[in-house]
């Protein structure tokens, strides 16, 4: 019997908005666990079909997604004062991803994330700041072209004293591609002298796409600090028809400045091997993984 997979915001607004939630049929059958535990090294994982993780200890872990379709499970517990990165790189077909994250005192996750087209990605995190002085760094890119759909909720629930919170968003929407990302900060009692804050800077370089910004941040708290935004534009003609003028095409201006955009995410990998791959994604075949871009 088949499942349903939902990714849906913390507060309901709007029906007629469209942005309130999504959801996929799933296989009925569900992955096993695999357990990456201790591990001294960078893991680095091939995500060809559905899998299931949980992440535990101080660690660096790399998921490679490229399934053709596949649904995604990942669990991070991090423990007191341990330090987690998971970079997740999307470019598969159709993928649908939850994460969790739990993050115990003076505990540290970075989180990075790039998705790169695919035909229908809906990825939905949930993040538990229990821990006091608990930090949650987040990095998200996208390049969304064709008729690509991609929806993203990422809801992080501050309930530790002082917790920290950072959610960095930059992608580029062509074509005729649909986005959605629903950015939450929730502060919950307890939370006294907790911040957050979340951004978005996304370029829409054709009037066909479809984008939808919703930042959202809850408090039930007064000693809390959130700020959220967005920014949201176009192609700059000038620019264009600066770069037009020194013989370079409309074609390769449209790559150069997507790449640019998405720069400031790649930077966060610090992988060479990875970022090596999310270069020739992008069409850069010659990319030095030494180079940084923003």
């Amino acid at each position: 019997m088949a499942t349903t997979f939902r990714s849906q915001l913390s507060v309901p607004t709007f029906r007629w908005l469209g942005v309130n939630g999504t959801e996929r049929i799933l296989p009925a059958q569900q992955s096993e666990n695999v357990t990456i535990s201790g591990q001294t090294d960078t893991v680095r994982l091939d995500v060809s079909e559905d899998a299931a993780y949980m992440v535990t200890g101080g660690q660096t872990v790399i998921m490679d997604i490229h399934a053709a379709q596949a649904y995604l499970q990942t669990h991070l517990q991090a423990d007191a004062g341990e330090k987690i990165r998971l970079v997740q790189l999307f470019h598969g077909e159709t993928v649908c991803s939850r994460l969790t994250v739990d993050l115990d005192d003076l505990a540290e996750v970075e989180l990075v994330q790039i998705y790169l087209r695919g035909s229908d990605t809906v990825s939905d995190t949930e993040v538990h700041m229990n821990g006091r002085k608990s930090a949650f760094t987040s990095h998200i890119g996208y390049l969304q072209d064709e008729e690509s759909h991609l929806d993203i909720n990422l809801n992080v629930i501050q309930c530790g004293k002082k917790s920290v919170s950072d959610i960095d968003v930059r992608g580029v929407l062509r074509d005729c591609a649909q986005k959605i990302f629903r950015g939450t900060i929730d502060f919950q009692k307890g939370a006294s002298g907790a911040s957050g804050a979340e951004r978005e800077d996304v370029l829409l370089t054709d009037e066909t796409v479809v984008n939808k910004t919703v930042p959202v941040i809850l408090c039930a708290e007064e000693d809390v600090s959130g700020t959220h935004g967005a920014t949201i534009g176009q192609l700059d003609a000038p620019a264009v028809f600066y770069l037009q003028s020194r013989g370079i095409p409309e074609s390769e201006i449209r790559e150069l400045i997507a790449r640019t955009k998405l720069g400031g995410v790649i930077r966060h990998i610090c992988d060479a091997e990875t970022e090596r791959t999310v270069w020739r994604l992008l069409g850069r075949e010659d990319a030095d993984a030494t180079e940084s871009e923003s």
